[in-house]
């Protein structure tokens, strides 16, 4: 028995995954529920359409005329032509293939809101990063205004004990010179 597969992916062919063996006209009548007269003439335009392709032979094993695998998929297509049928296996992988594409839509649409989450979660950790930043920032420049004020305090204080040891020492120079006039005075007095 032979097997053959047809239309490897569907995705990339949109062709149905059909296997075929060989078969002869009794099994193909049943498997395509067609009736003798009917897949008759179906392989006499096989035959005519390919003749050299040898895809109608007689078995040795039963005795009966069977056609090859290649034989019986250009007839699945011929009759799926005739009626415009779809077979179970191309029906079963669009079923398939329409689950396939709703998961994958699923799986986008999980994709752009975990995206969409992430850059939100972004934005808040940039804003708060901005806040803390720019509280530290003010906190800093708070610090250096008090530093800075208390530094002009201790200058002005600086400059005013400066002022005041000038006036302490002018203070001292015209009490020498009193001390020494009165003391001048008080001997010359006692002369």
């Amino acid at each position: 028995m032979k097997i053959i597969g047809k239309g490897i992916d569907m995705l990339e062919n949109e062709k149905p995954i059909d296997v075929f063996y060989d078969m002869d006209i009794s099994q193909i009548c049943q498997h395509f529920s067609k009736s003798r007269n009917t897949v008759d003439k179906a392989v006499a335009k096989l035959v005519k359409d390919y003749p050299d392709k040898d895809w109608k032979y007689k078995n040795p094993e039963t005795r009966r005329i069977t056609i090859k695998a290649e034989g019986v998929e250009k007839l699945s297509n011929y009759f799926r032509k005739e009626k415009h049928e779809v077979s179970t296996v191309e029906m079963e992988l669009r079923y398939e293939n329409d689950k396939l594409k709703a998961i994958i839509e699923e799986k986008e649409k999980s994709q752009q809101k975990i995206e969409q989450l992430y850059q939100e979660r972004l934005a808040i950790e940039l804003e708060k990063h901005q806040q803390t930043f720019l509280l530290e920032q003010k906190s800093k420049d708070e610090t250096i205004e008090k530093l800075e004020s208390e530094n002009q305090m201790l200058k002005e204080e600086n400059s005013s004990i400066e002022s005041m040891k000038k006036e302490i020492e002018e203070y001292k120079k015209k009490e020498e010179e009193y001390n020494s006039k009165s003391f001048f005075y008080r001997l010359t007095h006692k002369f």
